[in-house]
């Protein structure tokens, strides 16, 4: 299962170029479950996978895979001994 509670983003945060990416995003994905991210462009779509992913670490909430805490891992976990 995967479970995003209250996910935030913003990039350039205090700039003019401040881009509130994601605001408290929550999601529960079933294991065995299909989804589908659709939007404009701009919406958040890759944002939101890359957060799941460890590309950039989020400003609140946390990500959940298979009920352990991921919020914090890097992008390559198997490197840092936190596969499995």
């Amino acid at each position: 299962m995967l479970e995003i509670r209250d996910v935030s983003k913003t990039f350039n945060p205090g700039t003019p170029n401040e881009l509130h990416a994601l605001q408290a995003v929550k999601l529960t994905v079933d294991d065995g479950s299909f989804v589908i991210v659709v939007g404009t462009n701009g919406s958040g779509k890759s944002t939101l996978l890359n957060a799941v992913a460890g590309s950039f670490s989020i400003d609140s909430g946390n990500i959940f895979l298979a009920r352990r805490d991921i919020t914090d891992w890097p992008e390559s976990p198997i490197q840092y001994g936190r596969a499995g």
